[in-house]
């Protein structure tokens, strides 16, 4: 089992992961709306390409 020093350096680790985490929570923000953003480009240039209409024929319905 562990002895009350393990238990405080445990203790102290995980309290500094949370502050870190914390601390850094904006570049996590950050990364989920660039790619909420990506996303939405992505699937805005698929939809815009595949609505383009292709002429073959040089008749007058064209």
């Amino acid at each position: 089992m562990f002895n009350e020093y393990e238990k405080y350096l445990m203790m102290k680790l995980r309290q500094e992961e949370v502050e870190r985490n914390a601390r850094n929570v904006w570049k996590l923000e950050h990364l989920q709306k660039e790619s909420f953003f990506k996303k939405l480009l992505t699937s805005f240039k698929a939809r815009r390409e595949s609505t383009t209409v292709k002429t073959n024929c040089e008749c007058v319905c064209c």
